[in-house]
């Protein structure tokens, strides 16, 4: 029997790392239950053939209309005038298409007229109502030409409403890849609409639960593919990875076999987290990869960030609210430790304190496995080492002449110290460093003394959004310019350069980073060659559907050529 504590503590970053507009009335929301039904029809147009593809991200300018039909009558004498937040809509394409020439209107001097539409501005400074209209119907007046219009329109599948959010739908079972699914909620529904079961929320949360169960356990397979876990060598790992594994918004993370990290990062997660909860401790459970181990030591621990619950339109109560921690300090201080093993090496991590995030990052896992085996008698300096991941697997697993570790933060570089000993290298050549990165290579530098063979820079999310592009540029510039100048001037060296910005990521298709790093080995004057080009470990999945918005990490690996004297 799978354990369940809802603690909470900050959360992973989303996937999806575009600037979301916060919205001017956040919400504290629940579901309707009253006994609705709810629809959402989409323009017929190119995007929505990416929905019907598989994209899972339905923004509210691609919304059409909205259609709210009560079944029976609750009783209350209420009825609402939209679709609650966190309800379970169908989606369907419009079945005519849209007139001509819409959103693409030009002036009287010929240009285009973005009023009203995502990115462009209002001639005036009257609010833009860009909410879909809503519709409300009775059981008894759902007038036959609405229904047969929603019959006759296109299914997408079926997902999660937010009238708050840029992401007006959030879809979770897509017809075409689960037809099955859908046609068991299909078949809720129709009960809805007959009156024929017990209506409302426990209808919707019954549909809701069929997702879940059905994703959940793919993710599940998806991991055993992966050998995840792997017995004594690998128990910590990203389980569910939002889009990627048909969850937007979800994630979870195993960290020692010990302990399931739910983190949530949109409103419908709040507003049905004890469904959440429920099915992901009955998979859990029930799954043979786990119910021959340590299943009934498996705790759940529900974590959330309320600044970006604030951006999806929802209020986090105080008395739920997690620490709202962007920065990269982190709190180690805990009685409550959990050790974890990746690749053989073992962390300390605290999944119940208030530190930031899970304490441990396995997006890295292949990368610092890849570093390793390239480190044999080599001097490894580990830049931003957080809890030591690439100078420990640097030690262990590549036999490596020594590594330093440096991290500004004195709890980051307590735990590195505490996994090295852990490891049992208290006696090896490997230190860590309380320091800012950048004064620290100055400070060698300017000493002219310490030259390193192989160097990792992988600084925290400097990049948050589009809007702080440059100025992260400038300081991506600046920081790998200065780690060349600690390569090995006689014989190079290898330099993997690291960026967890999407926003860095995605613009021009990754070469962007790529070219600042050109940038700072001309500044350096040092040659460098591009060896290799890796993301985020496979068990962080992407959906092929909504790529590249799933890519966040860039990890380049690059050999720094000699100096030319």
């Amino acid at each position: 029997m799978v354990s369940s504590s809802t603690t909470t503590d900050t959360e992973v970053t989303p996937q999806h790392e575009e600037e979301q507009p916060t919205s001017s009335s956040p919400l504290r929301a629940t579901t309707a239950t009253s006994s609705s039904l709810h629809t959402v029809m989409v323009h017929r147009n190119r995007q929505s053939a990416a929905f019907r593809e598989g994209t899972p991200l339905i923004f509210g300018g691609s919304v059409g209309t909205t259609f709210t039909e009560h079944c029976l009558d609750d009783g209350g004498g209420t009825t609402t005038s939209s679709i609650p937040m966190g309800s379970l809509v169908a989606v369907v394409v419009d079945r005519n298409p849209p007139p001509k020439n819409k959103g693409n209107k030009r002036d009287s001097r010929g240009r285009r007229d973005t009023r009203g539409r995502r990115g462009g501005k209002p001639s005036s400074d009257k609010k833009v109502d860009v909410i879909a209209p809503h519709h409300n119907f009775n059981a008894d007046d759902f007038e036959t030409e609405h229904r047969g219009m929603i019959q006759q329109s296109q299914l997408i599948g079926y997902g999660v409403f937010n009238p708050e959010s840029m992401y007006r739908v959030r879809i979770l079972c897509h017809e075409t890849m689960h037809p099955g699914l859908t046609k068991e909620i299909r078949s809720i529904r129709k009960d809805t609409q007959r009156g024929s079961s017990n209506c409302g929320k426990s209808d919707e949360e019954n549909a809701l639960q069929l997702i879940l169960e059905r994703k959940i356990s793919d993710a599940i397979y998806t991991r055993l593919a992966m050998q995840l876990p792997s017995g004594d060598v690998t128990d910590t790992y990203r389980l569910i990875n939002g889009e990627g594994d048909g969850l937007s918004g979800l994630a979870v993370d195993v960290l020692g076999g010990k302990a399931a990290i739910v983190m949530s990062s949109a409103a419908w997660c709040e507003i049905h987290k004890d469904t959440i909860v429920n099915v992901l401790e009955k998979c859990l459970g029930e799954h043979p990869l786990y119910n021959e181990g340590s299943a009934d030591d498996l705790d759940i621990v529900w974590r959330n960030t309320p600044s970006r619950l604030k951006q999806d339109g929802y209020e986090v109560a105080s008395d739920e609210s997690s620490p709202d921690n962007d920065d990269e300090s982190v709190d180690f201080v805990t009685n409550s430790v959990v050790v974890s093993t990746e690749s053989s090496v073992k962390y300390l991590t605290y999944p119940y304190s208030d530190g930031q995030k899970t304490g441990f990052y396995a997006d890295q896992r292949e990368n610092r496995l890849m570093v390793a085996e390239l480190c044999r008698d080599k001097r490894v300096l580990d830049l931003c080492c957080y809890n030591g991941g690439f100078a420990l697997n640097a030690m262990i697993r590549g036999h490596a002449a020594s590594a330093i570790g440096v991290d500004s933060s004195q709890d980051a570089v307590d735990a590195s110290v505490a996994n090295a000993e852990l490891n049992g290298l208290a006696e090896k050549d490997i230190s860590f460093v309380k320091d800012d990165i950048s004064s620290f290579m100055k400070d060698v530098i300017e000493a002219n003394e310490d030259e390193f063979d192989v160097i990792v820079l992988d600084p925290p999310k400097l990049a948050p959004s589009l809007s702080s592009l440059d100025k992260a540029s400038r300081k991506y510039h600046a920081l790998n310019r200065d780690a060349m100048n600690l390569i090995n001037k006689t014989s190079g060296g290898l330099l993997l350069t690291c960026t967890c910005s999407a926003a860095m990521t995605q613009k021009d298709g990754g070469q962007y980073f790529l070219n600042i790093v050109n940038g700072a080995a001309l500044s350096a004057r040092r040659r460098v060659t591009l060896l290799r080009v890796s993301g985020a470990a496979p068990c962080h999945t992407q959906s092929p559907a909504s790529f590249p918005a799933g890519a966040y990490l860039t990890a380049a690996l690059f050999h720094v050529g000699p100096a030319d004297k």
